[in-house]
Parts: C-alpha cells; structure tokens; sequence
C-alpha cells in the first residue's frame, strides 16, 4: 500500500495567503516542506480522501495521477476538503473521456450536501439520480458510521468526527488486505464510543494519521480540532490499547500556522513525542 500526502494544511494553507505573523512569514522565507496545501490523500493510485481545492495542482506538481481514482472518501463538505467544480467535470458536458467511474463515498448527511450543492451551481440533475450520476461518471455508497463497508479492493469503515457542529463528519479505517491507515483529520479529542469500538474491532494499523491544526503551547483542546498535547495523548492511547502495530508510523497532518515551527523544527518535537510531521508529496510505502 502506498499512501501520499496531497496536502497537509488546513483551511488557510501554510502560510496563510493574507497572514505576516512570525509563522506565515518564516514558511514563506523558508519554503519547501514549510508550504503546504489543503489536506487530502492518495492510497495508491485509485483511493483519494478528499478532493479539495487544491489536489489538482498537488497531483500535477506531485506526479500522481487522478485518472485512476476509483473511489473518493469524503470527510466532510467544509471547502477545504470539497470542490464540487472537481465533481461537475466528470459530466459528459466538459467533454471529459474518463477511465472509470468513481465510487463517492461518505455519510449521508455529506452525500445530501453534495447534492444540494451541486443543484445549486449546474442543473445536471440529483446525485441520487441514476441518469444524473451516469452522466457524472460516479455512483454513491453512503457510510455509516462503524459499519464496515467493502469498498473495491479496500474496507472500509467510518467513524464519527467531533469537529464542532459538522453533521456527519466521518474519520476514516481503510484496509487492504493485511494492511491498515487510520485517517483521522478534522476531528477534536475522540469520542469514548470511538475508542470503544476500535477496542472491540482489534484492527492494528500499520499508519496512523491525525488532525494537527493546532501547534505548539495551546493547552486547551479546541472544539473541532487538535493541538500538538492532543496528538501526544491519543498517539500514547493508541499505542497503550495495541491499536497500532509495533513497526506502525504515526504522522500529523492539516496543519494551521497557530502554534506554528519551521517543519524541521515542528518534525523533531513531533519525533520527540512518538510521532512526525507529514509535509506535502511525502509518499509512505506500507508494507506490514
């Protein structure tokens, strides 16, 4: 299994586009690993989660392909990870010749955005129409959550986000075979029936990957969101309930500039604590 980071920023990237506090302005200066895009991974060369608004010009200038994307898990429809425009274009209108239809995956609650959404900007017809969706090249598969679904050559299964008021906002287990990733991004500190359930599942993951939106010296877990003593805690609780695999990786992403270091900088306290930083184009080969 290979697993490459699209991007790894939150909502504003890093640095933000308008921002010249000490972060914004040291990324820009420093560049390279320290720019960093709307969070979004590839699995292979067929599984994206997320298409946001700029997965796009991170698989051109990263060399991955999208043209094979078979299946799309959405973690929600926050703008940051959801670009309908990406959506529209697969319609037979843009002239698009596409290698394959395109599994849309996520809860209802997301699905039923998509499709307000997507009503709103073109009139191609509801998602939850058949002739609607051949025309897009895509079909549905709504989740729910803790429910296990196979899904092409993965499983998959869903489990609920607390990210704020977001109704529907799912984290992710994705297998294949005998490997496993845990994509956890937008989510504050887990729900105890999350933990519950992972506990009762005994899947070990091979790759762990977390929400990290918030650095360094923020001491109070934010509501939709985790900062750096958050990830140090559930990295730990993970490890203590043998959810991760003894050769397993742990990687922080969707990263925001409070709190913000230098990628190096941010990396070796990460390292410190039992995890690492993911930056923009890093490709990780699982093996088990």
């Amino acid at each position: 299994m290979q697993v490459t980071f699209l991007g790894t920023a939150a909502a504003p990237s890093v640095p933000s586009p308008f921002c010249v506090c000490e972060a914004c302005t040291g990324a820009r200066r420093a560049g390279g690993k320290n720019l960093r895009r709307r969070s979004s991974i590839v699995v292979n060369d067929d599984l994206i989660v997320d298409i946001g608004p700029d997965v796009v010009s991170a698989s051109f200038v990263h060399g991955v392909a999208l043209t094979g994307i078979g299946v799309c898990l959405m973690t929600h429809t926050h703008e940051d990870h959801y670009d309908p425009e990406l959506i529209m274009s697969r319609h037979e209108s843009y002239g698009t010749v596409l290698a394959k239809e395109m599994i849309l995956a996520g809860s209802i609650e997301t699905l039923r955005a998509i499709d307000v959404d997507l009503a709103g900007r073109c009139r191609y017809g509801s998602i939850f129409d058949r002739q609607a969706r051949r025309a897009l090249g895509i079909d549905l598969l709504p989740l729910e959550p803790f429910k296990g679904r196979d899904v092409g050559d993965y499983r998959v299964t869903g489990y609920p986000a607390n990210h704020g008021t977001v109704e529907g906002a799912l984290l992710y287990a994705i297998e294949q075979g005998r490997l496993a990733v845990f994509y956890g991004t937008d989510t504050s500190v887990l729900p105890e029936h999350v933990w519950e359930h992972l506990l009762r599942a005994g899947t070990r993951f091979d790759l762990l990957i977390l929400d990290h939106t918030y650095g360094v010296g923020i001491d109070v877990s934010p509501p939709d969101h985790l900062a750096s003593v958050d990830v140090i805690g559930h990295v730990d609780r993970f490890r203590r309930s043998c959810l991760l695999k003894d050769n397993a990786r742990v990687y922080a992403t969707h990263i925001s500039h409070e709190g913000y270091l230098e990628h190096d900088e941010l990396d070796a306290f990460a390292a410190a604590n039992g995890y690492r930083i993911a930056y923009d184009g890093l490709s990780l080969a699982i093996d088990g």
